[in-house]
């Protein structure tokens, strides 16, 4: 399973002054807000904090519905190269950050991090656009190619609010997940569960 979340980090909620004064406090374990003030660029660590909470928790809420959102309970640890876990209720669940200046984008996974099976994107909105039906356009055209199948016949759907890929109006076994915020909007998926019309699919990564 995957879990995905985009932060816009040019959005009038993430700049400094922002956030109420007890927003660290309620938000950040003690570690983490330690990390925080030894940090040289507190603000940019805060929403990879942030997203990878937010990201385990679409996970953990996959696994167990009665999750409840508590973000100092998803306790998060990132080494230098933006790589680690979030930690949940004696679950660790390996994590990863990709940031560029413009946006911090957060993903964790029940398996291995980086595994062939996994597929993500990012992509700016168009002005107007739907965030949420960007996003599952984004998804549906993203997924399409690496399935062998037409886009028009993918949708996305939704169970108690967590998304998944249908084919056909049938539940295709890809574990999906969604992000908006901003500017941005992003998916990622685990095909562990999925195989292409032309078998077994092999390559990992970011889509172009």
């Amino acid at each position: 399973m995957i879990g995905n979340d985009v932060v816009d980090l040019r959005h009038p909620s993430v700049q400094p002054g922002s956030r109420h004064v007890r927003f660290d406090a309620r938000v950040f374990s003690r570690a983490e807000r330690e990390a925080l003030s030894a940090s040289g660029a507190p603000d940019r660590l805060r929403w990879m904090y942030w997203a990878a909470k937010e990201a385990a928790y679409k996970v953990h809420k996959k696994l167990d519905a009665r999750t409840v959102w508590s973000p100092r309970r998803f306790v998060v640890s990132l080494d230098a190269d933006l790589s680690g876990c979030v930690e949940h209720e004696g679950v660790s669940y390996p994590a990863w950050i990709e940031e560029d200046g413009e946006r911090v984008h957060a993903l964790v996974t029940t398996g291995l991090p980086r595994e062939e099976s996994l597929r993500w994107q990012v992509a700016q909105l168009a002005v107007g656009q739907d965030e949420s039906l960007a996003a599952r356009a984004l998804a549906v055209a993203g997924l399409a190619p690496v399935l062998g199948v037409p886009a028009a016949s993918l949708a996305v759907a939704t169970r108690d609010r967590i998304p998944f890929l249908e084919r056909d109006g049938a539940p295709t076994g890809v574990d999906l997940s969604l992000s908006h915020h901003g500017r941005f909007v992003a998916w990622a998926a685990d095909l562990r569960g999925a195989a292409s019309e032309e078998g077994p699919i092999a390559e990992r990564g970011a889509v172009a």
